[in-house]
């Protein structure tokens, strides 16, 4: 890294959504992981509150972050995730932002340093905690085919600058729009790499992954998930599911690359 980079200040921005089913325990489960693990790395946290019905409900969340030091950023909830973290960029003066989705549960200690650490290597972009080859081709033929290599959204870091420039003009409208973004021909991560530079999945084990070799990760759909630096909704969904439905999952997000050793389950969690 250089010594510029060193000095560059830290933001982790929060999805704080009002909405959907049980959105206050993930708000509470966020709040309880982010303090039970150091991020290990001086940052200013954000928190985006958007999609509230009622003034009420909106105070309700507020309480859940109380105590902490954070700034408060409103969006509309017009344009899902992304389009919040691209409406929010213009609050946050930091030079480096870490995204972190409404469902996100951190699982490992000095897990923001784990990521910066690795974003300020040499030549990487955007590094996120989980990525996968998966292709969505059957749903839409605008997709690329398998392997589709891409990190997932739910949880990434960049500069701020590389931020401004690869959330623009994105028209986010519908699901599956959002849905192209994270893995369509102009997904955020082929935006990064349109750049000349790499992403990288980050375990809890400190290590960055480049794509050909996120399939020994231990991370996304990947045997106990035990290298896992941030959980997420899909995630803990895995860890309820039988073996044989893991061996199906792990497919679609890693087909043949992944040997039956990796999906294989010893317990459920």
């Amino acid at each position: 890294m250089t010594d510029r980079d060193e000095g560059q200040s830290v933001a982790v921005v929060y999805l704080a959504r009002g909405q959907g089913a049980g959105y206050r325990e993930s708000f509470e489960r966020f709040r309880e992981s982010y303090e039970a693990h150091p991020a290990g790395i001086a940052h200013q946290l954000y928190v985006i509150f958007k999609g509230y019905p009622t003034r009420s409900a909106r105070e309700e969340a507020e309480q859940i972050f109380s105590g902490l030091a954070y700034s408060a950023i409103e969006t509309e909830d017009l344009r899902y995730d992304i389009g919040a973290y691209a409406d929010a960029l213009p609050s946050v003066s930091e030079d480096i932002v870490c995204f972190l989705n409404t469902y996100s549960e951190i699982a490992s200690r000095s897990w923001l340093r784990k990521l910066i650490d690795n974003l300020r290597s040499p030549g990487v972009g955007i590094v996120g905690a989980t990525g996968t080859y998966e292709s969505l081709r059957t749903l839409n033929r605008g997709f690329p085919d398998f392997p589709n290599p891409h990190l997932r959204t739910n949880a990434m870091a960049l500069r701020r600058r590389h931020a401004e420039e690869v959330f623009a003009n994105y028209a986010i409208g519908t699901k599956l729009d959002t849905f192209f973004i994270e893995s369509g021909v102009d997904s955020l991560t082929q935006r990064v790499l349109s750049l000349g530079l790499t992403c990288l999945i980050v375990g809890a084990d400190g290590r960055g992954y480049a794509p050909d070799h996120w399939p020994q990760s231990g991370t996304y759909r990947l045997g106990s998930q035990e290298n896992l630096l941030v959980h997420d909704n899909y995630t803990r969904e895995f860890l309820t599911l039988t073996p044989d439905e893991r061996l199906t999952v792990a497919a679609a997000s890693w087909g043949g690359s992944v040997p039956p050793s990796v999906v294989e389950v010893d317990t459920l969690r």
